[in-house]
């Protein structure tokens, strides 16, 4: 088991993302007041990584989680658990996100808040390759439902953790401004000078590093991250609330 040190965040509303390079102080989500979170980064930057984890202690919170991974290779040590539930192929992708988006309209309409849930969408650019490829057309209408899942579900404890490069925020409809007031942001590694700018990131603050990113929080400044890797067995038992530091 690796020795990394892991975060806690020690209210189940917050979600621990890492330790903040200049001060070593652990860094939290607070999804009270930003409620929904996009990362970006290159292949093997620590997106998938900080995913990971953000799954892992929403689980030990005792949310209930959905995880769209469609390379299907990121989540599995977590699959077999309570209150997790996994879609890899197109029509899963579609099939989660439809009911998650409808449990989301449901709890607006009646304003019930109801036990969190979190939407995990990794690598939301290979998705968009499957629908440029043909023949999703049922997949690409899901994926359109994210929008509306950040813009209602911040007030009925629906919350989006999702990856995405420039092309796919542009194309599904969450590079929006009226969107990104809603979403905190992550620049793990090095990512293009284009999706920093959209997402108000200073390119000075972000580094090539493996598993460094730079958090900013809307109308904020960015703030340096380290997120360290977390070998399968210490995922499960985060997710399952048996880690101490």
């Amino acid at each position: 088991m690796t020795s990394t040190r892991i975060p806690q965040a020690h209210n189940h509303d917050h979600l621990a993302l890492g330790t903040d390079l200049d001060t070593g102080e652990d860094v939290t989500l607070d999804l009270g007041q930003h409620p929904h979170l996009l990362t970006a980064g290159w292949t093997g930057g620590g997106v998938s990584s900080l995913l990971r984890r953000v799954a892992a202690h929403a689980l030990a919170g005792g949310a209930t989680v959905t995880v769209i991974d469609p390379k299907g290779a990121s989540f599995e040590t977590l699959a077999d658990l309570p209150g997790l539930t996994l879609g890899c192929s197109p029509a899963e992708i579609a099939e989660e996100i439809a009911a998650f988006h409808a449990e989301t309209m449901r709890r607006y309409t009646s304003g019930e808040a109801g036990p969190r849930r979190l939407l995990v969408v990794d690598e939301l650019q290979q998705i968009l390759a499957r629908v440029h490829g043909g023949g999703h057309a049922k997949l690409d209408a899901a994926v359109r439902l994210l929008r509306p899942i950040v813009l209602a579900g911040s007030r009925v404890g629906c919350h989006l953790a999702v990856d995405a490069n420039l092309d796919a925020l542009t194309w599904f409809g969450l590079g929006d401004r009226d969107v990104l007031r809603h979403v905190a942001t992550v620049a793990m590694g090095r990512p293009s000078r284009a999706i920093l700018s959209r997402l108000g990131i200073d390119p000075a603050l972000t580094s090539g590093e493996r598993g460094t990113g730079v958090l900013r929080l809307p109308g904020g400044k960015g703030r340096r991250l380290a997120i360290g890797y977390l070998a399968d067995a210490d995922l499960r038992a985060l997710a399952l609330g048996v880690v101490h530091n």
